[in-house]
Order: structure tokens, then C-alpha cells, then sequence
């Protein structure tokens, strides 16, 4: 959704606690004769002087194909509509130095020489989408964008990230670009989704201010603070990143699933305050974590439980209700016990039709069909053959291969709902 209302935006000095830097008014926009388009393509650069010569304009326009070296904006002020420059392949320069709003989306996409984007007065805009321009190194951000919906950044040659000054987002998403090492942002609030996936090698994230948000995906990262974010309507994940400790010290709730995939260095996790997981609790393939020591107040996860790896303590002490199954498997030369989550299942704290816990010295399982389970799901979780009631066996552990790897995830699915699921 664009911006239902248009947003003027205006510099508040000495309010160093400001929020989103904008007044919202319901004006309809004027401009002058001429300055109104309705679904405008600009193939060459004279197409664009009418563009230019408005202070305010009224519509969409695109600009698009190989006639353009510089696509030039001065003179424009305020875009009310959407503003696209697409496929400009000859085009090294964007230069809008007047440009203050775009009500829609300003979208700069498949430049492929763009090397210089000058949006020196830009502050207020709907969704801001920079994809595909491998040559562009800077933002142009002088002022720095204060009001947006959506920061959608993609693909570019960005070294670093500036020029984006928003406290709260609906969406924000910086992927694929290779040279970004460093993502500081001062958001406080992101209502939709926060993705932040293969930049540079190890990209160190910071967002100190962020305190809510829905889902959040990081992969392929090298660090990750957010001390004061306190929930999430959706999902965590964190998957296949360099990151050594996931740290969250004032998470309380987690609204749908948890995820933590094949993270390769990491060594700690700490969720210190965290008592409610909605969904799925997946943590697997991180081949140098040991503990699983980090939830001391989880009380609560609302789907199923799914961990592997070659772990020497963690029980999760204040756990008294799992919704979905409970799959542990203990690799390795891990010395974690079962005995604990054996307790768990004895107390029926576990409500799935499944549990499995697999150490070194034994296999702990049971299965049963629940009230509301169908026949098919209790005969595939049985793990006696023909079974319709509580069934539980404990052996010693074999060699033979025999024993399933059922605590690994086949493949990481990065919206996490499906895993969130409850198994009742």
C-alpha cells in the first residue's frame, strides 16, 4: 500500500528525540497546466523537459531504455503518483537535487552503468526500491530519506547503507548487494518484514533503536544487535551466517516460530526474558553450539520442537507445555541427556502425537493419536505398528544406521509459517 495521504516533510533542528519528520495533510495536490500525466513513458531525454519544468507533478511516469546518458529531474519538487526509471542501460547519472516527496513508489531499476544518483532533498516517500545497478557505490540520500513505507534495496555495488533515517518501516529488505559490510539503521518499529540476506561476506547489523517487529530474516551475517527489541508478531530466523552469538537480551515473545539454521560459528544463544515461542522452535546444524543453556524462561512453544546437534547441557527448566511434537537428537559426542525431556513427555506437558529424544546412551519415543489427529497422521507417527494408543520404547543406541536423522531440516523454508504449524 502507497501513501493514502500526502506526506510533506520538514526538518525539526533540536529535537534530538524526533520521530518520522513529517506532517500529514489531506490537501489535494495543484499543479500547472501540463503538469498532470497519466501513465507517461519518457524513451529519450527531451521527453523529460515537461516532467522537469513542474515543481509539482501529477501522475506516473516511467523512463526506460538506452536513449538517456543522464536523466536529468531538476526542477521537480513534489511527485504526487510513481516515479520509475527502469532499464536505462546508457545512462550513468540521475540527477533530481530539487526532489523533496514521491507519494508512491520511486523505483531505479537495471541501470547497469548508473554510477551517480543525486536525490540530495529527498525525505518523503512511499516505497523507496534501488535493484539491479551494479556500478552505484552511493545513496545520494544528502538529507536523508525520514518518511517511507518500504526500503527495498537490492543488488546494487552500495558499500554502505546511509541516508536512511526512518523510525518505522513497513518494510525493510537489503539483500544481494555485495559490497555492504555494515548495516546501522535507526529504526524503531518494522510492521511487516525485515529481511537482510547476502550482502558482503560478514555484514555486521545494528538496530539499537528497534524495539518491535514482525518477521525477521537474517542469513549470511556476521553479527546482530537489537538490545532492545521486546516481540515480534511473526517469525526469527537466522540461518547459514558466520554469526558466533545470538543475543537477544529483552525478547519476551516470539509470535510465530524460531529458527535457527545452519550457522556454522555460532557458539552461544541467549534469550534471557523469552517466555512464549507461537510456532515452531527449530534449532539445527550449527556445528559449534553445545548449549542450549540460552531459554532459562521459555514456558510456552506453540507448534513443534525440532533440535539436533552435538549439545552438552541445556534443559529447558521453566518448559511446561510444548503444542506440537518433540523431536531431539543428540550428535556426536554431545553428553546431553534425554532424562529431562523424558520428563516432559511423562508429564504430558508435550501435546503433539510425537516424541523422540536420541542421546548417546539411548532412544526415548512415544506416539499416540490425539482426539482431533486424522488416521493417517497417528499410523505415520506409530511407533509400534498398528498402534492407536500411547506407545513408548527405550534401547540402547546402534551403529547400524538405522535410527533416522529426523532432527535435520530437509530444507530451510525462510517464511517459517509452514514449521510453525501445530501438530494436536
Amino acid at each position: 500500500m502507497q501513501l493514502k495521504n500526502i506526506v510533506f516533510a520538514f526538518a525539526i533542528a533540536g529535537l534530538a528525540s524526533a520521530a518520522n519528520n513529517s506532517t500529514l495533510t489531506t490537501a489535494t495536490p495543484t499543479a500547472k497546466s501540463g503538469c498532470s500525466f497519466s501513465s507517461f513513458t519518457a524513451t529519450a531525454s527531451g521527453d523529460l523537459q515537461s516532467v522537469a519544468a513542474c515543481e509539482t507533478a501529477i501522475g506516473d511516469v516511467t523512463v526506460f531504455g538506452t536513449q538517456f546518458g543522464t536523466v536529468e529531474l531538476t526542477g521537480v519538487k513534489e511527485f504526487y503518483g510513481n516515479l520509475s526509471i527502469l532499464n536505462a542501460t546508457q545512462a550513468s547519472t540521475i540527477n533530481a537535487p530539487t526532489l523533496q516527496l514521491v507519494s508512491g513508489s520511486l523505483e531505479i531499476n537495471s541501470n547497469t552503468i548508473l554510477s551517480h544518483l543525486n536525490l540530495a532533498q529527498l525525505t518523503t516517500v512511499g516505497t523507496f526500491k534501488l535493484n539491479a545497478l551494479p556500478a552505484l557505490e552511493e545513496t545520494g540520500l544528502t538529507a536523508g530519506i525520514t518518511s517511507a513505507e518500504e526500503i527495498i534495496i537490492s543488488d546494487t555495488g552500495l558499500s554502505k547503507l546511509t541516508g536512511i533515517e526512518v523510525f518505522k518501516l513497513k518494510v525493510f529488505s537489503v539483500n544481494n548487494n555485495r559490497d555492504i559490510d555494515a548495516i546501522n539503521s535507526g529504526l524503531q518499529e518494522v510492521t511487516d518484514n525485515i529481511d537482510i540476506s547476502y550482502n558482503a561476506d560478514k555484514v555486521d547489523v545494528t538496530l539499537d533503536k528497534l524495539t518491535s517487529a514482525n518477521d525477521i530474516i537474517l542469513q549470511s551475517i556476521n553479527s546482530f544487535h537489537a538490545p532492545n527489541l521486546t516481540s515480534t508478531n511473526g517469525s526469527i530466523a537466522f540461518s547459514s551466517s558466520s554469526i558466533e552469538t545470538i543475543d537477544l537480551a529483552n525478547l519476551e515473545k516470539i509470535g510465530s516460530s524460531l529458527t535457527i539454521y545452519k550457522n556454522e560459528d555460532l557458539e552461544e544463544i541467549d534469550f534471557p526474558k523469552l517466555t512464549s515461542i507461537g510456532g515452531a522452535l527449530q534449532i539445527s546444524d550449527n556445528g559449534n553450539l553445545k548449549s542450549l543453556d540460552g531459554f532459562p524462561e521459555l514456558t510456552t512453544v506453540g507448534g513443534t520442537v525440532n533440535i539436533n546437534g552435538s549439545f552438552d547441557n541445556g534443559t529447558f527448566d521453566s518448559l511446561t507445555r510444548v503444542a506440537g511434537g518433540f523431536i531431539l537428537k543428540v550428535e556426536g559426542d554431545g553428553d546431553l541427556s534425554c532424562s529431562a525431556f523424558n520428563k516432559l513427555n511423562s508429564n504430558g506437558d508435550i501435546k503433539g502425537d510425537k516424541f523422540q529424544c536420541e542421546d548417546k546412551v539411548a532412544t526415548s519415543s512415544s506416539s499416540s493419536k490425539k482426539p482431533n489427529s486424522s488416521s493417517d497422521s497417528a499410523d505415520s507417527d506409530s511407533t509400534e505398528s498398528g498402534s492407536s494408543t500411547s506407545s513408548s520404547s527405550s534401547s540402547p543406541k546402534s551403529n547400524t544406521g538405522a535410527s533416522q536423522n529426523v532432527g535435520k531440516l530437509v530444507s530451510f523454508v525462510a517464511a517459517f509459517a509452514v514449521v510453525g504449524f501445530t501438530l494436536i
